[in-house]
């Protein structure tokens, strides 16, 4: 900001987001400490320099009424309300702090805020942290929709700017609830922080948006390829076991690291702790909910695995932590490459792994129910996202000539 005097007046060449209270009074002490300004003068000066601010934002008119009072009117949570004063000074204080206030935050202010709280107050992983910041950056970072404060917008305001974003059908619906999760998370901070009362991103209906089609073309491990990336990898190396694992579990690469001996107990293993990608063993589960801390069954040849593990890493409470060093989910995928490459199939990374199981087990006859508990979703919908074809195109056009002819 670059602040002038001259002449007995003073104007501010760039206000916008830098105008407070702070700053004029840095330049006010400036102003008397090199005798330009009176001290008796402050008060004065700094309600002109007040005026100013509040004149370049507030376009309603202002009115005085027969006994002096003045009024005019703002947009507050949506909703226009009257503000008065005994006469213009009141009334512009009132401007100000309404506008330049502590309460007047934008989502841009508020963004910077809401990470650091995530960080420091809450179980939120840094992975997540960093992907919203990727939404952020490509989306709402210098959007006109983030600078404006939130108690000024109202419903269509919201509305509108989704409809530009969607508009060209460049978004996909996942790609589009990202961006809205980011908002709501910045949103329920501002009503924690007393800012706004309301989030009015639950009074729209999202039907009216257009979106992307999703590209779903996640083909799984068939069954045929899975036996043959079990039978080549070996038994005395902690990764091969750990990928032979995942193919007879529905874990997620942080889950199987997280395993500990005492999760055994009979015939189950429990999902109780993730490894994040910090390293940091954490006694919880992604997105948090309870249905991730479930159990899933263990068959004779899963039990064979667990004990050439325990033969390569007996003296760890955990079934992949050796000499303090975790999988590192990278070697992890290095690995099944490596063998694909030797197999001559096509390479598909550590989470098709848990497409594959559960895709395998739902054409054997496991039903979606019991596989939702395995996978630990929240709801069928999600499970049914994991759910896809196994069988080679070969054997379709076999099964339908022995059934049409």
């Amino acid at each position: 900001m670059i602040l002038t005097y001259a002449k007995g007046m003073v104007t501010a060449d760039d206000t916008k987001g830098l105008f407070n209270d702070a700053n004029i009074n840095i330049f006010l002490q400036d102003l008397i400490c090199s005798g330009i300004l009176r001290a008796s003068e402050v008060s004065d000066k700094m309600n002109m320099l007040r005026k100013k601010q509040v004149d370049t934002i507030h376009t309603k008119k202002i009115y005085t009424r027969k006994d002096g009072r003045v009024f005019t009117r703002i947009l507050e949570n949506g909703k226009e309300k009257q503000v008065a004063g005994k006469d213009e000074t009141e009334l512009y204080e009132k401007l100000y702090d309404f506008y330049f206030g502590d309460n007047n935050a934008s989502l841009e202010d508020l963004y910077p805020q809401w990470v650091e709280w995530r960080t420091n107050e809450t179980n939120t992983s840094q992975k997540t942290v960093k992907e919203n910041g990727y939404i952020w950056n490509a989306h709402l970072r210098d959007n006109p929709i983030t600078q404006v404060p939130l108690k000024q917008l109202k419903p269509k305001d919201f509305i509108c700017y989704f409809r530009t974003i969607t508009k060209g059908v460049t978004l996909t619906r996942k790609r589009f609830n990202d961006l809205k999760s980011v908002m709501n998370g910045i949103i329920y901070f501002a009503i924690e922080k007393e800012i706004i009362e309301h989030n009015y991103l639950r009074d729209i209906n999202y039907r009216q948006f257009t979106y992307k089609p999703e590209n779903n073309d996640v083909i799984p491990y068939t069954e045929m390829e899975r036996l043959q990336i079990i039978n080549q990898l070996s038994n005395d190396d902690l990764y091969s076991l750990a990928i032979k694992l995942d193919f007879y579990l529905t874990l997620r690469i942080s889950e199987l690291k997280g395993l500990m001996w005492d999760d055994i107990r009979g015939d189950l293993i429990y999902i109780q702790r993730l490894i994040n990608d910090k390293n940091e063993i954490l006694d919880d589960i992604k997105g948090h909910k309870e249905e991730g801390k479930r159990y899933i069954p263990l068959t004779s040849a899963t039990k064979v695995i667990l004990n050439q593990i325990k033969l390569l890493n007996p003296n760890s409470e955990y079934l992949f932590i050796r000499n303090n060093k975790t999988l590192a989910t990278v070697t992890f995928n290095r690995r099944i490459k490596k063998c694909c490459t030797e197999l001559g199939i096509e390479y598909r990374p550590s989470h098709k792994v848990r497409f594959s199981t559960a895709s395998i087990l739902f054409k054997n006859g496991v039903g979606a129910p019991e596989l939702q508990k395995m996978l630990g979703h929240t709801t069928l919908t999600m499970t049914s996202h994991y759910l896809r074809s196994v069988t080679p195109a070969d054997e379709t056009i076999e099964k339908m000539g022995a059934v049409l002819g």
